[in-house]
C-alpha cells in the first residue's frame, strides 16, 4: 500500500503536518491522506494511476461547484440550506441513537397470540391483490420408474411424506413446492418452461392436476387451495407482513417512552431547564 501511495504519483507542491497537498481548488485542499480509499490491494501501477486521476478530477469538479454556488447563491438561499444540512445532521444523529436502544432493549418475540389478535383485528388490509393457491408439485425421474405407484403416493402423501419415502433414491430429490405454503400463480408458471407452457393463459382452480413430461423427467401436479383475487389472504400468508407491522408498533411505542422518558431525565437531572 505504500508503495501505491508513493510520490511517483503527484507534483508534491507542499505538505501539512507531514501529509502531502495533492490537489487544491481555491482555499480547499486534497491530501494524499484522502485517497487510500481509492486503492485496492491488488492494484497494479497503471490501474492505480488511473484511479488517482479520476477520483481528483471527480473532487475538483465537486469542489469547483460548491465554491461557485456559495458565491452565486443569495445569502437567503444559503442560510436555508445550511438549516436543512444542521437539521439532517441532528436527524442522522438521533435516529442512529434511538436505533441502537431500539436494536440493544427491543423484545424482538411475538407471539402467535399476538399475530393471531392482529390478523383478525385488521383483515380488510390483507386482501389479495392476485390469486393464490397451495400447490403439491414433484418432479422426478422417469426412466425405470412405475408412475402408477409413484401416483398413488403422491395422491395420498404429503412431500414431505414422499421425501421420506423416497429419501434414498437420489431421483426423487426434486421436490419444487410444499403444499402447505401458498405461492401466487403467476410465480408458480415462471418455476419451469414446461410448467409455463402447458398453464399458459390457464386459470387454475381446486383440485386441477396435472402430469407433464419434461424430457427425462415427469411433473405431477395438483392444486390444493386457492384464494381469488380480492379475498382475504390466509393468516399463514400474511405472517412474515403481520410480523414487520407489529415489530414497527413496537417500535414506535418504545421510541415514544423513550422521547418521554429522557425528558423527566433531563428535567430531574437539571440538564433541561425551561427560562
Amino acid at each position: 500500500m505504500t508503495s501505491v501511495l508513493s510520490c511517483k504519483y503527484f507534483n508534491i507542491k507542499e505538505q501539512v503536518n507531514n501529509d502531502a497537498i495533492v490537489a487544491s481548488v481555491g482555499n480547499v485542499y486534497l491530501y494524499k491522506s484522502d485517497l487510500s480509499s481509492v486503492f485496492t490491494s491488488n492494484s497494479d501501477s497503471k490501474d492505480s494511476l488511473l484511479r488517482v486521476n479520476n477520483f481528483i478530477e471527480n473532487w475538483a469538479r465537486k469542489q469547483i461547484i460548491i465554491q461557485k454556488a456559495t458565491l452565486n447563491l443569495s445569502e437567503e438561499k444559503q442560510d436555508e440550506l445550511k438549516k436543512m444540512i444542521t437539521n439532517y445532521r441532528e436527524d442522522l444523529y438521533m435516529n442512529s441513537y434511538k436505533d441502537a436502544l431500539v436494536s440493544q432493549n427491543l423484545d424482538s418475540i411475538i407471539s402467535e397470540t399476538s399475530i393471531q389478535d392482529f390478523y383478525t383485528n385488521n383483515k380488510s388490509i390483507f386482501r389479495l391483490k392476485e390469486d393464490i393457491a397451495q400447490i403439491k408439485h414433484y418432479r422426478f425421474k422417469t426412466k425405470g420408474k412405475k408412475i402408477s405407484k409413484i401416483r398413488s403416493h403422491f395422491n395420498k402423501y404429503t412431500l414431505s411424506e414422499l421425501d421420506s419415502i423416497y429419501e434414498d433414491d437420489l431421483n426423487f430429490n426434486e421436490t419444487q413446492l410444499s403444499d402447505t405454503l401458498w405461492v401466487t400463480l403467476n410465480d408458480f408458471k415462471e418455476t419451469n418452461t414446461v410448467i409455463k407452457k402447458d398453464l399458459k393463459n390457464k386459470s387454475l382452480k381446486k383440485g386441477y392436476y396435472k402430469e407433464l413430461k419434461e424430457k427425462d423427467y415427469t411433473h405431477f401436479v395438483k392444486i390444493i387451495k386457492v384464494k381469488k383475487r380480492g379475498e382475504i389472504a390466509p393468516q399463514e400468508h400474511v405472517t412474515p407482513i403481520i410480523k414487520q407491522m407489529i415489530m414497527y408498533q413496537k417500535k414506535l411505542e418504545y421510541i415514544n417512552k423513550l422521547d418521554n422518558r429522557l425528558i423527566e431525565d433531563a428535567i430531574q437531572n437539571k440538564t433541561f431547564k425551561r427560562y
